[in-house]
């Protein structure tokens, strides 16, 4: 259960309904649906991180959407659009709607359809309030992404590198979405993330704007080119835009 620390109040569940019916404008990753969920097997995000053969059955089902029987290809494209999700709807939030929704893993719920993931929250919750960038990057961090990454390495092995590389690179990507081209909020507090210890490494900052430091392995697939940060390639080189998976 996430704690809500003294310095915030809470937000009313109202508030943080109309900012996500807000954020859901944006695009799908920016999508987290609330009151009682539709169609489909909803389950606690906990249960991804927890039980490696549901976890395989979703990497498999990635894998056919993009064309490859490589794990470690499909894996790290179902980290980038995981991660994706939980950066765009924290950052989006906190720029937004001036709130933080709490996404504990026990009431987060998730649904895979062909290899995507949608995600819902029953009741939502939210935080006013102190220093929301700081409790949204240990919320999607710590209580999110170290467990899937875990569980990730332990179906698909792989480098971590590869995936704290996804993490970081769907961070800026989110941020870049919400910021366009007139503001800077959302890149700003994806800086202050990315200077966590598991992200600083990953990003190599560019007078063109960044490189990552590890490939998502997305080149691997069928008629892919590279993605626009990656190391791969020179940053002047053709590329095309990030996959978020």
């Amino acid at each position: 259960m996430i704690r809500q620390p003294r310095d915030c109040r809470a937000s009313s569940p109202t508030a943080v309904a109309e900012t996500f019916a807000d954020l859901a404008t944006v695009g799908p990753y920016f999508t987290v649906t609330t009151g009682e969920p539709g169609p489909g097997l909803w389950r606690p995000t906990g249960r991804l991180y927890d039980d490696a053969e549901t976890l395989a059955t979703v990497v498999t089902h990635v894998g056919a959407q993009i064309d490859t029987d490589e794990q470690r290809v499909a894996a790290s494209t179902l980290l980038m659009g995981y991660a994706a999700r939980l950066w765009s709807v924290t950052l989006g939030s906190i720029v937004r709607g001036r709130l933080l929704p709490v996404l504990d893993p026990e009431h987060l719920l998730w649904r895979e359809d062909r290899g995507r993931i949608d995600l819902h929250l029953r009741d939502p919750r939210g935080m006013e309030g102190g220093d929301m960038t700081a409790l949204a990057r240990d919320m999607v961090l710590d209580r999110h992404l170290v467990p899937l990454i875990a569980a990730i390495r332990a179906v698909a092995p792989m480098s971590d590198l590869v995936l704290w590389g996804d993490a970081a690179s769907a961070l800026i990507g989110s941020a870049r979405i919400l910021d366009g081209r007139t503001h800077t909020t959302a890149i700003t507090a994806a800086e202050r993330i990315l200077a966590d210890h598991r992200l600083t490494h990953m990003i190599e900052w560019t007078d063109a704007g960044h490189r990552r430091r590890s490939c998502c392995l997305f080149y691997r697939t069928p008629d892919a080119g590279y993605c626009s940060d990656c190391v791969l390639i020179p940053q002047s080189a053709d590329s095309h835009p990030d996959q978020l998976g």
